[in-house]
């Protein structure tokens, strides 16, 4: 199709989205920018990550304290779920820094040889320490109106925890994988669409389908679990035995099966080259002509 000018226009499809070696690109960018950041400025924007993932928690528990008893257990489950992506949308497009996005985009520059893994180490030791301080505010919070406020019942909040504090160890490791890996598809995504619209549906879908399976998430997890550990439901070393685990199964999730994957078959596709359909048809209805 040509516009006025007798141009030809790209087709709608080439313009809806990105190549794979231009998200590549835009995410080593991305996270070169962020290791080149003082140690302030990307504590800061941890702490605000860890304090904006309380809402999915907050959103949660009150969900839970208002339909408990009102529907049946798989439904008030769903609902639920549904609240967990809130704080994740506030993370994402209010450009927090989140242990979980770095541990998948963070290796991209490593691997290409970008930067080297000390950078790495130090913005993940930075911002997974900040998001555990601002999660521990949160959680303070969180325990001091539970029970006081109709709508937060503090038996809804102990059963959220719950949901990482029954596994062992090994069970939480490799859930944590398993939502590691969801994870680094959400940064994954949300770096190739091109909409605001687009990037919130994706983080809905994901981390509503991580909430609804019950797969830990070690910052999400870290509040849920601080919870019990103020109110004297749990000890330290029981907090320490479940967080690190999933902690671990995250990373590794994220790393493995996300950031090494797209490296890897993004830098051995080669070179991506765009087809032109309609020059593709005039070619043939010239070959059938002759």
């Amino acid at each position: 199709m040509a516009n006025k000018e007798g141009k030809k226009e790209a087709p709608a499809e080439r313009k809806a989205f990105k190549g794979q070696m231009e998200i590549l690109e835009q995410a080593e960018g991305t996270v070169l920018t962020e290791m080149g950041r003082p140690v302030k400025g990307l504590a800061l924007s941890g702490i605000s990550a860890g304090l904006d993932l309380g809402f999915s928690v907050l959103l949660m528990t009150v969900a839970m304290t208002s339909f408990s008893g009102v529907f049946s257990g798989p439904v008030v489950d769903f609902i639920v779920a549904n609240m967990y992506p809130i704080g994740f949308i506030f993370v994402v497009l209010g450009r927090s820094e989140l242990f979980t996005e770095h541990t998948t985009l963070a290796i991209l520059p490593v691997l290409q040889g970008l930067a080297p893994i000390k950078k790495l180490f130090r913005l993940w030791g930075i911002v997974y320490v900040s998001n555990l301080f601002g999660g521990l505010i949160f959680a303070l919070i969180l325990t001091y109106f539970a029970g006081s406020l109709h709508v937060l019942d503090s038996s809804a909040l102990e059963k959220i925890a719950d949901a990482m504090l029954k596994h062992d160890m090994l069970t939480n490791f490799l859930t944590g994988m398993l939502a590691g890996w969801m994870m680094g598809l959400l940064v994954w995504l949300v770096t190739a669409a091109r909409s605001t619209g687009s990037q919130i549906l994706i983080i809905w879908i994901i981390t509503a389908s991580i909430g609804f399976a019950h797969l830990p998430h070690c910052i999400v997890g870290n509040i849920e679990i601080l919870t019990s550990l103020i109110s004297g439901k749990i000890s330290f070393v029981e907090y320490v035995q479940c967080l690190v685990p999933v902690t671990l199964g995250n990373a590794i999730g994220g790393v493995l099966f996300v950031g090494i994957v797209k490296f890897s078959h993004t830098n051995y596709s080669g070179k991506e080259k765009e087809v032109d359909l309609e020059k593709m048809v005039e070619e043939d209805k010239v070959k059938d002509q002759k």
